[in-house]
């Protein structure tokens, strides 16, 4: 088990408007509430979550073509994105970074499958998409048991 101590925050909190799921890092407002007091194995139970989101809404748009040569571009431009992630969500992080100043990721080692849409774009699409399906946890495995649970009772 990887022991990540950072947190997902982007600084861009969107839980204090009343969010249940954050805009900025994607994790349930309790989770952002509690972090400081979660254990190691919950942590990292909520990074598996969203890498494992991130890493099904990137599969479907790009591939990794060398994952050598995405960490050596990543330390060369001086990103802020960790190296205990994934290639899948290296590259959402990068996407995040530099949507605005590249214009494709060849030169990261990543080929983007849909030429046709700017990388500007496809942040906005990958952003939302996470939004979309961490919102979708929250409310099957959340909300639901909990109304359940007040409907048996």
């Amino acid at each position: 088990m990887t022991n990540r101590t950072r947190t997902p925050c982007v600084g861009i909190c969107s839980t204090t408007y009343g969010d249940e799921v954050c805009r900025g890092c994607k994790r349930f407002s309790f989770e952002v509430i509690n972090w400081n007091g979660f254990t190691p194995e919950e942590r990292e139970s909520v990074w598996k979550r969203l890498e494992k989101l991130k890493t099904q809404i990137m599969s479907s748009r790009l591939q990794i073509l060398e994952p050598e040569h995405l960490d050596k571009k990543i330390k060369h431009f001086q990103l802020k994105i960790k190296d205990d992630l994934n290639d899948l969500s290296k590259a959402f992080e990068l996407i995040k970074q530099v949507s605005e100043s590249f214009n494709d990721l060849e030169e990261f080692g990543i080929k983007i499958l849909n030429k046709k849409q700017s990388l500007i774009e496809l942040k906005e699409e990958i952003e939302e998409e996470l939004y979309i399906l961490s919102k979708a946890h929250y409310e099957k495995y959340f909300v639901e048991p909990l109304q359940r649970n007040k409907s048996i009772k």
